[in-house]
């Protein structure tokens, strides 16, 4: 094999991400130089669908001219919720805890058919979801409310819906994070979780949704970056031949594609580092390495795949086995869809994100006041919080969606921990109090909500902080903070709405399936 063979093979095992919205240097230099075979986009690259639309294309173009044979794989992170990348002009969905407190498959298959639709409209053919990770630890800072739940039958049934839905929606799903990274306290973007479980535990919680999808015929995997001990004290799940060769491969015989969750995070990058770790990560069965953002990174994984080749440690049959896996998931990519397709799924998204919204709005505490049209609203908004770094941008104003929902009412917005105007809001005749849910409450606010007979608490990001605002004439868990649910709750509150969702994780007393 030439050098400039061996440079080809080794593009078609890379996933890479670069700046802006249009084909720059960096995705020519990726593209035209290092023969790079997969993107990923985030929000960066996103600004509306023709667009995103024309990106792809031009992506698309510039592969083929570039030689490749077989289209680009173009990836991105629709979990829906909190986690989405798609412009404001895309209708978003509710996440997957909002769908998981639905407790109704049938909505999780038409949100992964749906969103497939919308993907493959743009010209993105592979969906970094669903997520399958079992959220079992409450303090979890980087799974929450990207899971369905905390139940690992019930995780199983939504995450394989969701993935019927994204193959009808003519898209590839790619279920993460294997072997799960549900029951962790450390976010993996910033440092290296390590996990003592074992093996029997893990075959009957972290893994129980992986073989299920497995079963299901999931085509892609991702990996975590977890060192599971019991497994492996000395790599985490990415790097670790034990779990993706042994485990994955081996006991639970998955014959897909495995993908890399990105090198660049902290858990790699400042641990074996991006370039040690692309090499590593093939050695233990990865079939496509996932390096995000920086250049310099990117070409440090290059340099160092292919000195490993030269140098005999990663054997060349390992390279190209992983290239075929990869080039057998682009023969199944669709066509270009173009806009029809978009204008029709942009319709079904339209309706389904209200039904979805009133499926998962779940009523936590009723104390019977009689909600009927205010004159006057005081609107407090908890700080921004620990914010999820895996999110996307804010899907829209709390303060705007509040004010066009409750037209012709005077809403004034307070936000902790700024000043607040304690007078008019005892006044007022409601108090709206949207809250991260998330450490213990300001004490002026509990008490403003505590002490006034038209208190409603909206849990976003999260439902954990029931137990703290039990005292509330109403609390609903939303499980996100976007437009499309906020709007649901007031809907419920003017009683133009229906709230029919229950918890799909148990919050302190509360049990898994409550809703008051």
């Amino acid at each position: 094999m030439t050098g400039e063979q061996l440079k080809s093979l080794i593009g078609q095992v890379l996933v890479c991400g670069f700046p802006g919205d249009s084909l720059g240097d960096q995705a020519r230099t990726l593209i035209e130089t290092h023969h790079v075979a997969n993107i990923i986009l985030f929000s960066r690259n996103v600004t509306s669908f023709p667009q995103v639309q024309k990106l792809n294309r031009d992506l698309q173009s510039l592969a083929a001219s570039s030689g490749q044979s077989l289209p680009l794989l173009i990836c991105t992170d629709q979990e829906n919720g909190l986690v989405r990348r798609l412009s404001q002009d895309v209708p978003g969905l509710p996440g997957n805890m909002a769908v998981g407190a639905s407790h109704d498959a049938g909505l999780s298959l038409e949100t992964g058919r749906v969103t497939g639709r919308l993907l493959a409209a743009l010209g993105i053919n592979m969906d970094l979801a669903p997520v399958l990770d079992i959220n079992n630890n409450p303090q979890n800072p980087v799974i929450g409310v990207r899971s369905y739940g905390d139940d690992p039958r019930e995780v199983s049934v939504m995450g394989t819906a969701m993935l019927q839905g994204l193959r009808e929606g003519h898209v590839i799903a790619c279920a993460k994070h294997f072997p799960g990274h549900g029951d962790t306290r450390v976010d993996s973007h910033l440092d290296l979780p390590v996990l003592n479980h074992t093996l029997k535990r893990m075959q009957e919680v972290e893994l129980v949704p992986f073989k299920a999808a497995i079963e299901a015929g999931v085509p892609a995997l991702m990996t975590a970056h977890i060192v599971f001990e019991q497994l492996d004290p000395h790599f985490p799940a990415t790097l670790s031949p034990a779990v993706l060769t042994g485990l994955l491969r081996g006991t639970l015989g998955f014959r897909g594609m495995i993908t890399t969750d990105c090198l660049e995070m902290n858990a790699i990058a400042q641990g074996v580092g991006v370039g040690r770790g692309a090499v590593l990560a093939l050695l233990a069965g990865a079939d496509m390495v996932m390096v995000s953002h920086h250049l310099d990174l990117q070409e440090e994984a290059i340099a160092a795949i292919e000195e490993a080749v030269d140098k005999g440690e990663l054997p060349l049959p390992r390279l190209e086995e992983a290239a075929s896996r990869i080039a057998q998931l682009k023969r199944a990519i669709a066509g270009d869809q173009g806009p029809e397709l978009f204008e029709s799924a942009r319709e079904e998204a339209q309706a389904l994100q209200i039904r979805g919204s009133r499926e998962a709005l779940t009523l936590l505490s009723d104390r019977g006041a009689s909600w009927s049209q205010p004159q006057s609203v005081a609107l407090v908004v908890d700080g921004p919080g620990p914010r999820m770094v895996a999110a996307g941008p804010a899907a829209g104003g709390t303060w705007q969606t509040v004010q066009e929902f409750l037209a012709g009412s005077q809403v004034r917005l307070f936000s902790v921990p700024g000043p607040f105007d304690e007078p008019w809001i005892r006044s007022a005749d409601w108090l709206v109090l949207v809250t991260a849910g998330q450490g213990q409450p300001d004490a002026r606010v509990l008490d403003l909500v505590n002490g006034h007979p038209h208190a409603a608490v909206l849990l976003t990001h999260t439902p954990y902080g029931m137990e703290q605002y039990a005292q509330a004439q109403r609390v609903y868990a939303l499980y996100e903070n976007t437009p499309w649910m906020i709007r649901a709750a007031l809907a419920a509150l003017t009683g133009r709405g229906q709230s029919l969702g229950s918890l799909p994780v148990a919050v302190g007393p509360y049990p898994r399936g409550y809703r008051a």
